[in-house]
């Protein structure tokens, strides 16, 4: 069904998936199903989530598919090519020396190129380049993630061992003696440096 979704209809398969998972929650809470006994408010939360994870695709699908103006990039281009051309002659014209007069000339006219050419390798943040996002990467979290929740002790609860002191006066008391403990030690380091010190000189 998704490789029809694609090929034969073009629908946009990140929301049907998102569908089948919605229809697949609802019917599984039905009384007969009985599969997600979970009050409805609590469950709503599920919704809640994936509604928000569907409209941070949506943003950036509109990233991918807005695009920078093209007369705008078009001007910006012409206007670069002036201010190549033209610094060079006022440069020429206002500094004296040759040697400042291109240093002058040529710092401002690569820095203007310099903003556009980074202007440009962040319009599209997705992709395969060397200052794309690492979009594998943040796939192969997700997975991770995923995984974990298939994991067979994934929904183990977390319990005390058998020697486990829960009474408050022996607690409270090694809790004293660990910081007399701490305390001791700080002096007796404080006192060693000192003599340490005392014997250099």
């Amino acid at each position: 069904y998704l490789r029809d979704c694609k090929k034969t209809y073009c629908f946009n398969r990140v929301e049907v998936i998102l569908h089948l998972i919605q229809t697949l929650i609802t019917r599984n809470q039905e009384a007969e199903v009985g599969v997600l006994k979970i009050p409805a408010p609590i469950l709503s939360r599920v919704y809640q989530t994936l509604s928000r994870g569907f409209v941070n695709h949506l943003n950036a699908k509109k990233i991918v598919d807005t695009r920078f103006p093209f007369p705008y990039a078009q001007i910006i281009g012409m206007l670069l090519i002036i201010n190549s051309v033209l610094t060079p002659v006022m440069m020429a014209q206002l500094v004296p020396e040759p040697v400042w007069a291109a240093i002058f000339s040529f710092v401002p006219v690569f820095g203007a190129f310099s903003l556009n050419f980074i202007a440009i390798e962040l319009e599209n943040p997705f992709g395969n380049d060397p200052n794309d996002l690492p979009l594998v990467k943040f796939q192969q979290e997700m997975n991770n993630s995923l995984m974990m929740l298939l994991h067979g002790k994934s929904d183990l609860v977390a319990g005390l061992s058998h020697g486990c002191i829960t009474d408050f006066d022996r607690l409270a008391s090694a809790s004293l003696d660990s910081s007399d403990d701490l305390a001791r030690g700080y002096l007796d380091q404080a006192t060693a440096s000192i003599l340490s010190s005392n014997w250099q000189r």
